[in-house]
């Protein structure tokens, strides 16, 4: 009896051993949940080694039940457990990652959790809260202690504050806290850190106050309206311009200012600009007066942040002085046209684009078409080339490499304007213009501003045909000229002014046995040929004749090659400009040589036989005295031969008397000579 006692004891503690299990395996699954698995295993062999050694036999079914069971509620609580550490775990995740803070504190404010947040706003060197009190980093205790009253108070209700905590460092935070109490005793709370917040708002009033002042010292006029015209905001340029404030109606009341049917206006700019979602601007004037001024008025649409227009940004310009300038301009550009157009010469200005500006009445009645219709258009080219065989001077001179474009399309035509820098001239003969075609020369220039851009060009064209036929014509009198020069016997030399160059046409060099022309091809060098006696003389004559315009006639002696002097007779005349200004001399040289030494032949001739007559006279003298003489004694003494003798007297006094009369007739003779070729006794005694 006492056996089976002691064996039922023995078995109900063995089973109640087994209950007690439970205690421990479900805590240390709880609260390990790995090392609890490994604790229920380790406890559930020693459960069963107790059972085998006190029993020596094979363990029965109701100890491996409660093993089993032992082992299930273990791995329930352990995967429970993991579970619920598993949550807890990304909800501390989850509260490090948000951008508030959550902190946990007992009754007395004592920090039992704080977030990342909350740690870096409060303590930025720490790692952790946990153990600090919170009051530690408030600047009014009482305030916070409050505070966490109210929250215990009001439990599960939320209390929000606005308060200023401080860092470690005494750094002043402001924060808002929102608590709760869970069931009276710890505190959950939440932190937001309004630093950045409050900073934001004291850059945006300093930006707004700072923005303010820059749009008051604008001095145009700035304004911000709704869609309905009524102003949000306004500068005080526009206040002062305009009389406008916050709350001015503009469909209703801008005619204040401006005249009448501003407010209309302004109201249809404000509906295109919503409409249009672009800027718009219109011009107005303020009531007429004495002094008319001219506003213009900008509108920008301002969307939010749906794209949806909501303001109505306006600036008003004062453009009274640039309308004036305007006015001016288009005053002086009808000036100009007027002039252009009053011009002889056929005028042309296009743009940088190649479109035609202007035009004038000379080019229509050069061209004989109407030109007016070329203004605006790039058609000008048919012009000179309806084929478009090349562009028109003006249009390469907006180009950039104007030397370039001139060598590729009028290589062999221009050449640079004499009268105008950078200007360039074309004369080329178009047979289209006109019944039998023309000769037209075209002269174009680059247009440019103050500073050099260019603007424009500027083309003018001048019927040249009259020229070309004079130029002909002159081409064919020098031709004539030139071979008349060749069959003259005399020289034809051209003589200018201003350059001292002396042009011969004739055979200078046969003439004088030179080699070439080149040392009379100058006054000076001509002059170094000249007789020394007859230089002076000759360059007096010139000198005369360019200061006068009296023509020049002068003889002068020249010398050959072999060292003999020519005689020479110049003969020559001025030759006159358009201007009446003397340009060159032309003048004939003859050679005389051959005159002047028939001349000097003759007259040595002449000499010799007025010698003759006066010995003849002289000899009549001679013989007729001894005659006398004879007679005389011929007739004192008589005799037989007194009458012969005196009959031979007679005879001889009959030739002497006619030699007396051929004497009196040389004597007319030699009279003659005198006045002629300057023959006296003089010539005659050398």
């Amino acid at each position: 009896m006492c056996l089976c006692n002691s064996l039922a004891i023995s078995h109900n503690i063995h089973t109640v051993i087994s209950h007690l299990f439970y205690i421990p395996v479900i805590l240390a699954c709880w609260r390990f949940p790995k090392p609890g698995i490994i604790f229920t295993f380790g406890l559930i062999w020693g459960y069963i080694g107790l059972e085998y050694f006190s029993h020596y036999v094979m363990l029965d079914p109701d100890v491996i039940l409660r093993c089993l069971i032992i082992i299930f509620i273990g791995i329930v609580v352990a995967l429970l457990s993991l579970n619920l550490h598993d949550r807890e775990e990304s909800y501390r995740r989850l509260l490090s990652a948000i951008d508030a803070g959550v902190i946990k504190t007992d009754r007395t404010g004592k920090i039992v959790y704080a977030n990342p947040y909350a740690v870096n706003v409060l303590d930025r060197k720490a790692v952790s809260l946990h153990g600090t009190s919170l009051h530690e980093y408030a600047i009014d205790g009482p305030e916070l202690g409050g505070f966490l009253e109210q929250c215990l108070k009001n439990g599960h209700s939320d209390t929000t504050r606005e308060l200023v905590l401080k860092r470690k460092d005494g750094f002043p935070i402001p924060v808002v806290l929102t608590g709760y109490s869970q069931k009276g005793e710890d505190i959950i709370l939440t932190l937001t850190d309004l630093s950045e917040e409050k900073w934001m708002a004291h850059e945006l009033a300093t930006g707004r106050m700072v923005m303010t002042t820059l749009i008051d010292a604008i001095p145009e006029g700035i304004f911000l309206s709704d869609t309905r015209g009524s102003i949000i905001e306004v500068n005080k340029s526009c206040r002062d311009l305009t009389g406008w404030s916050e709350g001015t109606d503009l469909f209703e009341e801008a005619t204040g200012f401006f005249s009448p049917d501003a407010s209309e206006k302004i109201r249809r700019a404000i509906y295109q600009t919503i409409h249009e979602k672009k800027s718009v601007t219109l011009h107005l004037e303020v009531a007429p007066d004495d002094n008319t001024r001219h506003y213009e008025v900008s509108l920008t649409p301002v969307p939010d942040d749906t794209k949806t227009i909501t303001r109505i940004a306006g600036v008003i310009h004062d453009i009274t002085t640039r309308e004036n300038y305007l006015k001016q301009i288009r005053e002086r550009e009808e000036y100009l046209r007027m002039v252009l157009d009053g011009l002889p010469l056929a005028t042309l200005v296009i743009g940088p684009d190649h479109k035609v500006l202007s035009v004038n009445q000379a080019l229509a009645m050069l061209f004989e078409r109407e030109v007016n219709d070329l203004i605006g258009t790039s058609e000008h080219g048919h012009l000179l080339y309806p084929a478009g065989e090349r562009p028109m001077l003006c249009d390469l001179m907006v180009g950039d490499e104007v030397d370039v474009l001139l060598d590729e399309w009028y290589s062999d035509l221009y050449s640079p304007s004499p009268t105008v820098p950078g200007a360039y001239e074309v004369i080329d003969f178009f047979p289209h213009i006109g019944e039998a075609g023309k000769w037209i020369m075209s002269t174009s220039a680059r247009l440019v501003n103050e500073k050099g851009d260019t603007i424009g060009a500027i083309e003018t064209f001048e019927d040249f045909s009259t020229q070309k036929a004079a130029e002909e014509a002159i081409r064919i009198s020098e031709e004539r000229f030139k071979i008349a020069s060749h069959i003259a016997t005399d020289l034809i030399f051209e003589y200018d002014q201003k350059s001292d160059q002396i042009l011969w046409f004739g055979d200078i060099e046969k003439w004088l046995g030179l080699d070439s022309p080149a040392r009379v091809s100058t006054l000076t060098g001509w002059t170094t040929l000249i007789h020394e006696e007859d230089i002076g003389k000759v360059k007096g004559a010139f000198i005369h004749h360019v200061l006068t315009g009296d023509p020049i006639t002068e003889e002068l002696r020249i010398k050959h090659r072999n060292g003999q002097f020519q005689t020479w007779i110049i003969k020559a005349v001025a030759l006159y400009n358009a201007n009446f200004q003397q340009i060159k001399t032309v003048g004939i040289v003859s050679d005389i040589s051959e005159i002047r030494a028939n001349e000097e032949a003759k007259k040595e001739a002449l000499i010799a036989i007025e010698k003759y007559i006066e010995q003849f006279a002289i000899l009549n003298d001679h013989i007729r005295n001894p005659l006398q003489i004879i007679a005389g004694y011929n007739d004192l003494q008589g005799g037989e031969y007194a009458h012969h003798i005196a009959s031979q007297i007679a005879q001889v006094n009959r030739i002497v008397d006619q030699l007396d009369k051929g004497w009196i007739e040389s004597e007319s003779i030699r009279d003659f000579l005198r006045r002629h070729y300057g023959i006296s006794i003089k010539d005659s005694q050398k």
